[in-house]
């Protein structure tokens, strides 16, 4: 069974409640999304999947995002889109230790 690899990303003081930040790692543009209530992080690609917009600029509310480009929305929590159940967000697996946030960026 293959090690999980996990890629450090960002401290958690530099992505506040509520905010997002855009991470690049190679080739790789990621979001990083600091949701509240309950408070935790979510990680996805920072390309929306219907034009390409930055997600990381979008506008947060709750746990949705919306692309800055053609206000397509996405529920953070599963990466579905809130108006097209066949438009889904690569979302990441990650976890927080010792004031960074990591994810597993496997196969991306």
């Amino acid at each position: 069974m293959p090690e999980e690899t996990w890629t450090k990303l960002i401290p958690t003081k530099d992505c506040g409640p509520g905010c997002a930040r855009f991470v690049t790692i190679g080739d790789l543009e990621l979001a990083v999304f600091h949701l509240t209530d309950p408070d935790r992080f979510i990680v996805t690609r920072n390309s929306c999947p219907h034009a390409g917009g930055n997600l990381s600029a979008g506008t947060i509310e709750a746990n949705t995002v919306s692309c800055p480009w053609h206000y397509w929305s996405f529920d953070l929590d599963n990466g579905q889109c809130t108006t097209s159940e066949r438009v889904t967000l690569c979302r990441y697996e990650c976890r927080i230790e010792d004031g960074y946030v990591y994810a597993r960026l496997d196969g991306a």
